[in-house]
This record gives C-alpha cells, sequence and structure tokens, in this order.
C-alpha cells in the first residue's frame, strides 16, 4: 500500500507542477514588456511599424522571435517558461528549422 501512496503522490506533484507551468506561459505582452529593456528593436515593438512578433505556442513553454516585415529576417529568439525568458539564439536570416515542425 506505501507504493500506491507514493504514486498517488508523485502524480499529484508532476499534476501540480504542470498546472503552474501551463498557468504561468508568458504571453506575447508580457515578451513586449521584456523586450522593452533587452531589445535596441523595443521602440518598433510596441507600436508594430517594423517588426512583428512571432510566438509558437507549446502549452509548458513558448518561442518568441521579432520578424522584420521588409526582408523577413529573424532576430534573437527568445523561450518563455514559468514566466521569465531565456535566450536561444543570436539571431538569423532565415526561419528557425527546428520550428518548420510546428507548422
Amino acid at each position: 500500500m506505501k507504493s500506491g501512496k507514493r504514486r498517488l503522490l508523485l502524480g499529484g506533484l508532476v499534476f501540480i507542477f504542470m498546472l503552474v507551468v501551463v498557468l504561468t506561459n508568458p504571453t506575447e505582452q508580457d515578451y513586449i514588456k521584456h523586450a522593452d529593456y533587452k531589445e535596441d528593436h523595443s521602440r518598433s515593438l510596441d507600436n508594430n511599424l517594423i517588426f512583428e512578433i512571432e510566438r509558437i505556442n507549446f502549452f509548458f513553454f513558448s518561442t518568441y522571435a521579432p520578424k522584420e516585415k521588409k526582408t523577413e529576417h529573424y532576430g534573437v529568439v527568445h523561450l518563455g517558461f514559468l514566466g521569465q525568458f531565456f535566450q536561444i539564439s543570436e539571431g538569423q536570416f532565415d526561419y528557425p528549422w527546428w520550428l518548420e515542425f510546428f507548422n
């Protein structure tokens, strides 16, 4: 019976962790606020004149990349997880190959 309680407790903890991760998945507005302090193009993100933001939502985390409208070049890609952003690229000129699978 002890292993049954352990499984139930472990399952409950995993469920609570997954729920917290889904509820704290950053939004596009959170990314814009983050970009205001981190990126040189922040003035363009707010009014959306030069850049648009491409977001791919994986429910547990999201990826965000600014895309220049004229040339369609992508900037620095950030991973949003637990309400924070982590840089995962230095910027690129084409669409990330690993995101092709999710389109």
